[in-house]
């Protein structure tokens, strides 16, 4: 069975109420001002890495009626740190409804998935997942309308094995044994290659009316494996490890 743990999200809304009559985009609507206080915690935590990879909107009315409001019903997919623990899965959800909803406070409905595998994407998510809405599960009509949120709850389920599939999925991207600092230095020296690469490239067979594409990508291909090794020796670490932090270093945004 999954972990639900849910806590009371406090609202403070100041004069946040639409009026039927009036356009969205009113003057007045758009200077409100609307706070959210959430739960907080005895002691700092440290939050992991995390980048936003995917935003879904999945709006639908509140009723049949041709006439009804609209549910905005929003999912949004985090990317997040293989080395992220339990204790900082619950600060880092909380952050993240409270940054979303204060930027978008007409979100009536909101779902966040984290992954530590950004080819799972496509699938429901792997670490964990919070949903933010009304306590009784339902988004009317006068709820959409109103935006008023005092019965919302945060609802957080984390998943039973996910630092098992962590503790794999970093086995088997590096294998390395190389701490998160160093992976990333190298990753950093990777990302200049291919730039220094050309400028080398560029010079040996330079844009003219004599340019050869073909001899051009052979020698940039030369140039870049070259430097590659030149990595690999410095770190003594195989052309597997380098293709590996290189991807990992583009999924994690390094």
């Amino acid at each position: 069975m999954k972990r639900i743990i849910f806590f009371s999200v406090l609202i403070f809304i100041l004069s946040c109420k639409k009026a039927e009559d009036k356009p969205v985009k009113d003057e007045v609507l758009q200077k409100t001002p609307k706070e959210i206080e959430v739960k907080t915690y005895e002691k700092d935590v440290e939050l992991p890495e995390y980048s936003l990879i995917k935003k879904e909107d999945i709006s639908i009315k509140t009723s049949m009626d041709a006439n009804a409001s609209i549910n905005k019903r929003l999912i949004f997919k985090y990317l997040v740190s293989n080395e992220i623990t339990r204790e900082q899965i619950e600060p880092l959800l909380t952050k993240l409804i409270e940054k979303i909803i204060s930027e978008d406070y007409d979100i009536d409905d909101l779902t966040i998935w984290l992954y530590s595998d950004k080819d799972l994407i496509s699938g429901s998510y792997n670490v964990a997942m919070a949903t933010y809405s009304p306590k009784k599960g339902e988004v009317t009509k006068e709820i959409a309308l109103s935006n008023n949120k005092e019965s919302y709850i945060a609802n957080f389920i984390i998943a039973d094995n996910f630092q098992d599939q962590l503790i794999s999925k970093s086995e088997n991207s590096t294998n390395s044994g190389l701490n998160d600092k160093l992976r990333k230095k190298i990753y950093q020296e990777l990302s200049k290659v291919d730039e220094k690469a050309r400028a080398k490239a560029d010079k040996i067979y330079p844009y003219d009316e004599n340019f050869n594409s073909s001899k051009y990508a052979n020698k940039l291909d030369e140039i870049t494996k070259k430097y590659e090794k030149e990595i690999s020796r410095k770190y003594k670490i195989d052309s597997k490890i380098i293709e590996d932090i290189s991807e990992e270093g583009f999924n994690k945004g390094w």
